[in-house]
């Protein structure tokens, strides 16, 4: 498998057939070796979390748990092939925890430690992966985490700040930081940064994610001046 070639067609997961078309490619084939294996299980739990993403986005709760509980069995495999790479460290903890989030409170607190360990393995590995990707999902750990179960606002501020200085552009850092300044009663910042969130420029890597981004600011947005207007 040429998984260079699979990257390049992934840049644009946004069109729908070229996602039908990578979906064929996980249908159709299987690895041959244990080190394709390994590019090929993690690259599973990415087309997973997308495919989660989108679901959640229609609204398809019972499929988004389905398909994180997918991704992150297919990168725990990963992370037994090679647990020397980033990626399957990373979609194991992130699609653990988007899972855990949609099965509840009791399911979220149970999975807190496992997850945060993939994440902090991830981070400790390289902390640029898929746009500051690890830091990223620490600090929203951080953010939501509660303060019993070792959550600080604070630190994921400082987290968001360092995935910033990593990746400056990635819609999704911004809006997440954009979120914990609102809940850290800093709505100037928070303001500031949703509009440049939704006046920058489009981002060829992540056009889905974007545009999600720039609907979500938006919302925000909009909470932060009613408040400042009652």
């Amino acid at each position: 498998m040429d998984w260079q070639l699979f990257d390049e067609q992934w840049r644009l997961r946004h069109e729908n057939d070229t996602l039908q078309a990578l979906m064929e490619i996980f249908r159709d084939a299987a690895p041959d070796t244990a080190s394709d294996e390994f590019h090929w299980r993690w690259r599973r739990a990415r087309l997973a979390h997308f495919l989660a993403m989108q679901a959640d986005e229609a609204k398809k709760i019972s499929e988004v748990v389905r398909l994180y509980s997918e991704g992150t069995a297919q990168a725990k495999r990963a992370v037994e092939i090679n647990k020397f790479s980033v990626e399957g460290h990373f979609w194991q903890g992130v699609c653990a925890l988007e899972a855990a989030r949609r099965k509840g409170p009791l399911a979220l607190g149970a999975a807190y430690g496992t997850a945060s360990k993939a994440v902090e393995q991830a981070m400790k590995i390289d902390e640029a992966y898929h746009f500051a990707g690890p830091v990223r999902v620490w600090a929203r750990i951080q953010h939501f985490k509660p303060l019993l179960l070792g959550g600080h606002l604070d630190r994921a501020l400082e987290s968001y700040i360092r995935a910033r200085q990593i990746a400056p552009h990635n819609s999704t850092t911004n809006l997440y930081y954009a979120e914990a300044l609102w809940a850290d009663r800093q709505p100037k910042v928070a303001r500031e940064i949703c509009e440049q969130l939704i006046a920058a420029p489009d981002d060829p890597d992540w056009i889905w994610e974007q545009a999600r981004d720039r609907r979500l600011a938006a919302k925000l947005l909009e909470e932060i001046n009613r408040a400042r207007d009652t």
